[in-house]
């Protein structure tokens, strides 16, 4: 299947449409007529009007986005199932690496998105358990980086606490065990890619490169290596990133343990990158399991931002290049699966296994008891958020014991009618419950 444009997109579904998976069926029924070499790559993207509001990342609307594409992207309505899809053989005891981009502190992979991944992440029953956040690691170059782009380094030992730092952390650094060669370079990657992590989400940024032409998730991987600044910036890093991603692939054992491949678009630099702030808004995340299709799409993304500023279209050779022998990475044609204007609430997520998010009486009028569960004591925030993602008002803040409890609700007469959302934020895990209040 070729690329469809948004336009196009809504021709085939009709005006309106909020959202639709193209594949399983159709792609089934391909399965049966072609070899898997002629068939196109997923990628997820979805948008939503009110991802952000001015700088700010309504982090609801995200989840709901991010929860909404793993789903779309396995093709189950289940969103621990669907993240369980993309890490075969996953364990109690194995690592997620997520590799982020934080070297614009101005526009990195933001924090807030990367904790809606670690959320769905912990929804996966594994061992009959939920899958641990200490499980999961964070990571980039140097501490600095990290925090300086709004990351907090982890620095405890909480089973429910994302684990975050840089190769430049005490104990970690690079591998010399481990040789790349990288279209004739010597490289280490990071002791984290190298013995750290059974499997990695390369979580890229959307945004230009004066010299690479754009850094998405190919490129994301110059953080990965020991002297990055030896490898070949010339030829728009063609084949430099192609070599060093084919390296990551078939070099470290297990082998190809790069299992989904994601881009924060909410914001990015359609020109002048990789450094400076945001330049365009395009309020969406793009998601596939394979990385030229899901560089290409980014690539098609910024083109169009390009185009409404007169710019020409940018042709980064490394994704054409990676897409050809020896380094064959994936497909350079796409089968887009847009999502667009979901509705929070809508997407059949399931109840955390850790209790009950209740209000009574529902709809809500004036005052309402929300009762929910604590699986473990600690901070706990409960907000009442619009329909747009904004945040109207903090019912709850402090510290709770392990169990079930009750917050008093005074909606009042000025709260007016309509659908609105209340976001749970316990242990570490967002937890959005829709709630209808009338007048």
């Amino acid at each position: 299947m070729k690329e469809v444009s948004r336009r196009d997109f809504l021709k085939y579904v009709g005006a309106g449409a909020l959202g639709l998976a193209v594949k399983p069926g159709l792609l089934s029924a391909l399965d049966r007529r072609f070899p898997p070499a002629l068939l196109a790559s997923d990628v997820v993207q979805c948008f939503h009007d009110d991802a952000t509001s001015g700088s700010t990342i309504n982090e609801a609307v995200v989840q709901m986005m991010v929860d909404e594409s793993i789903m779309a992207l396995a093709g189950i309505r289940n969103v621990g199932e669907a993240w369980e899809t993309i890490f075969p053989g996953i364990t109690e005891t194995s690592v997620i690496g997520i590799k982020v981009n934080c070297i614009n502190s101005q526009l990195p992979t933001h924090p807030a998105v990367v904790r809606c991944i670690c959320s769905g992440l912990a929804r996966m029953d594994v061992g009959g358990s939920s899958f641990k956040k200490n499980n999961i690691i964070i990571w980039d170059r140097t501490n600095s980086e990290l925090t300086g782009s709004g990351y907090t380094k982890y620095t405890g030992s909480d089973p429910d606490t994302v684990r975050c730092f840089g190769t430049n952390e005490s104990g970690v650094g690079y591998d010399n065990d481990v040789t790349f060669d990288v279209y004739g370079s010597t490289q280490h990657p990071s002791k984290i890619l190298s013995q750290m992590v059974d499997y990695l989400i390369d979580a890229a940024v959307l945004k230009t490169h004066s010299q690479g032409v754009i850094t998405l998730n190919m490129k994301n991987h110059y953080g990965s290596v020991n002297s990055p600044g030896s490898l070949q910036h010339s030829s728009g890093c063609s084949p430099a990133v192609p070599s060093l991603n084919q390296q990551i692939r078939d070099v470290i054992t297990p082998n190809n343990i790069q299992k989904l491949f994601f881009t924060d678009g909410l914001f990015g630099l359609y020109s002048g990158g990789p450094g400076g702030p945001p330049n365009f808004n395009p309020k969406l995340l793009l998601m596939s399991r394979d990385p030229v299709a899901c560089d290409k799409q980014g690539q098609n993304v910024i083109n169009v931002e390009r185009a409404k500023h007169s710019l020409p279209a940018l042709n980064a050779p490394m994704i054409t290049t990676a897409a050809e022998p020896p380094y064959s990475l994936g497909s350079l044609d796409i089968n887009l699966i847009e999502l667009n204007n979901v509705a929070v609430g809508d997407s059949g997520r399931p109840v955390p296994a850790d209790g009950v998010f209740a209000v009574s009486p529902e709809p809500v009028r004036d005052r309402a008891t929300v009762t929910f569960a604590v699986s473990r004591p600690g901070p706990v925030s409960l907000d009442l958020v619009d329909a747009a993602g904004r945040t109207r008002a903090r019912l709850f803040a402090g510290t709770l014991s392990k169990g079930r409890h009750n917050v008093d609700w005074h909606a009042g007469r000025s709260l007016a009618g309509g659908a609105y959302f209340l976001r749970l934020n316990s242990a570490g895990a967002v937890r959005v419950r829709k709630v209808q209040v009338v007048n």
